[in-house]
């Protein structure tokens, strides 16, 4: 309703007022209305979008895709594993263990998290557009994705909660098996995930890092004071033998 009233203004200026407005005022209304205009049909268009996905917007497949593009997109670190023949509840108590390391476990239909790790550019990666985009794209995760697949996903790059992961992998009895990581837009294989998780915390890293920064403080300083002092020790000697040479040449 505002907006027809503001298309109408440049006419309505016309027929009441008693003399005719400038023209500069009559440009400006129209330029006016038209934006109001277009914002109105712009603002139209977006409460009237319609997600053209591949399968039916309310699918289960549609919702993993979406879910999986969230993890993809939003978690710096996901490790990757093999599970076997896990039961239901052996599925419920090694969820559990992650969920108290602070991370997340997902068991993954890999066909889906392939799309959305080969759509995952694209905004909407359940959408028929993006199918059609990134049809024969293949992602270095790929290869990794196969048989009964689960992804623990983090919120942080922590070496400390990755070496709590792998060691509940390790300790499940065959039950999982782990495959490999993606970190930083990087797969890694199983002895680089091992380089990490041996990384130590991130409090010990820093202190790390400090006691170097100190260690070559110190010694710029000792290099410095070294120098310094064989730089005196050198130009008093050299003065010491030029004073020599004098006295000699003064008694001769």
């Amino acid at each position: 309703m505002l907006s027809l009233v503001i298309r109408r203004l440049p006419r309505l200026c016309q027929q009441l007022l008693p003399q005719a407005p400038p023209s500069s005022i009559l440009r400006s209304l129209r330029a006016y209305a038209q934006l109001a205009d277009n914002v109105s049909r712009s603002s139209s268009n977006a409460a009237d979008f319609v997600r053209n996905t591949v399968k039916p917007l309310d699918s289960r497949k549609t919702f993993l895709i979406d879910r999986y593009a969230y993890i993809i997109r939003n978690r710096p670190l996901m490790v990757f594993v093999q599970h076997n023949n896990l039961l239901k509840s052996d599925s419920q108590q090694i969820r559990n263990q992650f969920k108290k390391i602070g991370v997340a476990f997902t068991v993954l239909r890999v066909n889906l998290f392939n799309v959305a790790l080969r759509n995952s550019s694209h905004p909407d990666p359940a959408s028929l557009e993006a199918q059609q985009m990134y049809r024969g794209v293949r992602h270095p995760l790929k290869d990794l994705l196969a048989g009964p697949t689960a992804v623990v996903s983090f919120d942080d790059v922590d070496p400390q909660q990755l070496k709590s992961v792998v060691d509940v992998v390790e300790k499940s009895g065959g039950r999982l098996l782990l495959l490999g990581a993606w970190l930083d837009e990087r797969l890694l294989d199983r002895e680089e995930v091992g380089v990490v998780k041996n990384l130590g915390t991130l409090d010990q890293l820093r202190s790390g890092l400090l006691g170097v920064l100190e260690v070559l403080r110190g010694a710029g300083l000792a290099n410095t004071l070294s120098s310094a002092s064989t730089s005196l020790y050198l130009t008093l000697e050299g003065r010491k033998k030029q004073l020599s040479g004098d006295d000699d040449a003064e008694s001769a």
